[in-house]
């Protein structure tokens, strides 16, 4: 009976209010609102910093990640792990707003004032410690994963060598973990791009200087051009297609091997 109801649900409710809404926007999608937003320079402007900032935010969470596995396969009992765990999905519970008022008042005039008139505010640095704010932990996530499936001889075996643990790590467990660090960026990555509220309340909505492409859509639509804002959602569904596709690619790739 259970087995019927999960079959007579799944697929309707995943359709209706997965797909469904995904091809709202590739129906809607018109002629001339393509030549429109193909031809805008803000446009490209935007993809062009949400590329880029993605890019160096999910970088800078694959960084600050490997730290933290570090302490989460030698140093559990630690304060510095016990803190740092505490703090590590917040970013997920916490509203974004809240999260760009945070970085607004600890990176913003009142404490950076000697960057310029807003500090690190309202610039493309701005929006790439927005996106690495709310991606970190996606990051984390994936490299912990990775540190926990992994075979405890194998480190064994480099500690019996005499490595000390950064030693080990580095040059044992860090070169297993290809494919985790690999997950750990792409998902950093997708998580950066999908931003918007943290980004727009840190680093601004500027055309061409701090817009990306979740604010170029919510400007559009702002503004009543809606053939454009369709537009661009649906090259942000494409883009987000390619990083999820090339994700699944690679796992296939690695559970195959």
């Amino acid at each position: 009976m259970s087995r019927n109801v999960i079959h007579a649900l799944f697929l309707p409710l995943f359709l209706l209010l997965i797909v469904f809404p995904i091809l709202a926007l590739v129906v809607n999608l018109d002629v001339e609102g393509i030549r429109k937003t193909m031809t805008d320079p803000f446009f490209w402007a935007s993809v062009k910093n949400t590329v880029l900032a993605a890019a160096l935010a999910a970088g800078m969470a694959l960084v600050v990640a490997v730290g933290f596995a570090y302490y989460h396969l030698f140093h559990r009992q630690s304060l510095i792990y016990k803190l740092a765990n505490l703090f590590n999905d917040l970013p997920i519970a916490l509203p974004h707003t809240v999260a760009g008022l945070a970085l607004l008042l600890a990176f913003g005039r009142k404490t950076m004032g000697f960057l310029g008139e807003t500090g690190a505010a309202f610039t493309l640095f701005a929006v790439i410690l927005a996106m690495f704010f709310v991606s970190y932990s996606m990051a984390a996530r994936a490299l912990i994963s990775g540190v926990d499936q992994m075979e405890p001889e194998v480190i064994d075996v480099a500690r019996t060598l005499g490595d000390n643990p950064v030693q080990a790590y580095f040059k044992v467990v860090l070169p297993l973990m290809g494919e985790s660090l690999f997950s750990g960026f792409v998902l950093g990555f997708s998580r950066s791009i999908s931003e918007f509220a943290a980004v727009i309340m840190f680093g601004g909505n500027l055309p061409a200087r701090t817009q990306v492409l979740a604010s170029y859509v919510f400007t559009k639509v702002e503004v009543g051009e809606l053939d454009m804002a369709v537009t661009a959602a649906v090259f942000c569904v494409a883009l987000s297609c390619l990083i999820v596709g090339a994700l699944s690619v690679r796992r296939n790739r690695y559970a195959e091997s």
